[in-house]
């Protein structure tokens, strides 16, 4: 007999220690499930600026979460030549709308026609555009004798002195270009401030002058003699 009430005193103790005799203690955590809170936004735009070095756009690769959370990449092919100066921009784009029926084409057709013939409107007269031309902006002038001008990515220096040798230098960019003259001339700066063209350095040394013209990025470049001067052509 007393073995059967410490039996039954000690089962009273275990269930008042749990919450439910008949619950589980796995049962406890289903249906728990840790709530994340989503933080992201909808794509709009974004940009991507390109190192001075870069020329050509091969492709683009795109990488994306499916809806199964598996990673997945889409690459869409360019190969087109591009300008570092000027961003990429990747934007999101509203699907176009609905065309209009060819019925409602039709009868938009109509009515136009219709307020036509009621109101008819005079003749307008297109007068020739008047052109103004192109001026050309001014070289800029170390001296008398020595001076620059920049078309877009091409320079010319205007010089009858005769060229000993040209180099590029970087960290910064520079093309150097030294000339031949017996006497020194001093030292000077123009600011050209018109890309890739920052400005242009004169230096004189023994025996010869040197023009060493900054540039705002990586460059390759060519220079060719002109009927007054050289012109450095950069690509």
């Amino acid at each position: 007999m007393r073995k059967v009430l410490w039996l039954l005193l000690s089962l009273f103790m275990i269930a008042e220690a749990r919450e439910n005799p008949f619950e589980s203690a796995e049962s406890k955590t289903i249906g728990k499930a840790t709530q994340v809170e989503e933080t992201r936004t909808d794509f709009s735009t974004a940009s991507v600026t390109l190192p001075s070095s870069a020329r050509i756009l091969r492709s683009l690769t795109l990488t994306f979460q499916n809806l199964d959370g598996s990673i997945s990449e889409e690459i869409v092919a360019i190969d087109q030549t591009i300008d570092w100066h000027q961003p990429l921009i990747l934007s999101a784009q509203k699907a176009a709308p609905l065309k209009e029926t060819k019925e409602s084409n039709t009868t938009q057709a109509l009515v136009n026609a219709i307020k036509e013939k009621k109101e008819e409107a005079p003749k307008s007269v297109t007068l020739p555009k008047i052109t103004t031309p192109k001026k050309e902006p001014d070289p800029l002038k170390f001296n008398t004798t020595l001076a620059l001008s920049v078309n877009g990515n091409e320079i010319s220096i205007f010089t009858q002195d005769t060229k000993v040798r040209d180099f590029l230098i970087a960290d910064p960019y520079k093309v150097v270009v030294d000339f031949k003259k017996n006497n020194t001339l001093a030292t000077q700066t123009l600011t050209i401030a018109q890309a890739p063209f920052v400005s242009a350095t004169l230096g004189g040394h023994d025996g010869f002058y040197r023009v060493a013209i900054l540039l705002d990025g990586h460059y390759r470049y060519d220079i060719l003699p002109f009927n007054g001067g050289y012109v450095i052509k950069l690509k």
